[in-house]
């Protein structure tokens, strides 16, 4: 991997934290951050494998820019067929979290995935990829789902009491 001309390429370590401290102190101009993040289960959706995280972070004033992508595989159920569903998610990233102290106090502030000078980019992932997941997932759009009556899915055969109560 390469930086874009100007950036600072950043190699995490375990911890998934990056150190913006001299972003916000205007010392470099961009940070490029690349890590695979392995993200836990939410709401019935499992990621059998790490998220694929490419950020450049940038400070104007006392707020970090964040722009780049998280891709993610996750695994559901459908909820029309009971099927197992498997696809991918791609969330641009687009954010400004604000730098300052104070506004970084506990997990609902304004800067919650900042803290002090450090971003933590497992959360960032967590948060923007669970938000962008939808509710209900469905295997496909016109799936005509199970019979209520026999438990047959009716989107792999015909079922023989057609539904009929």
């Amino acid at each position: 991997m390469e930086a874009p001309a100007g950036a600072f390429l950043y190699v995490m370590a375990s911890a998934h934290k990056v150190d913006v401290g001299g972003l916000l102190a205007g010392n470099r101009q961009r940070l490029v951050v690349e890590d695979r993040v392995s993200l836990a289960p939410f709401e019935g959706v499992e990621f059998p494998e790490p998220a694929a995280i490419r950020l450049e972070l940038h400070a104007s004033g006392s707020l970090l820019e964040i722009e780049g992508s998280v891709d993610a595989k996750l695994r559901s159920v459908c909820v029309r067929c009971l099927g197992e569903i498997e696809d991918h998610v791609h969330v641009p990233v687009d954010e400004q979290v604000e730098g300052r102290p104070g506004l970084q106090d506990g997990p609902f502030g304004e800067s919650n995935v900042l803290a002090d000078d450090r971003l933590d980019v497992a959360d960032l992932a967590a948060q923007l990829v669970c938000s962008a997941i939808p509710i209900g997932l469905l295997c496909k759009g016109a799936g005509k789902g199970i019979c209520p009556r026999c438990g047959e899915n009716r989107n792999l055969k015909t079922c023989e009491c057609n539904g009929e109560t």
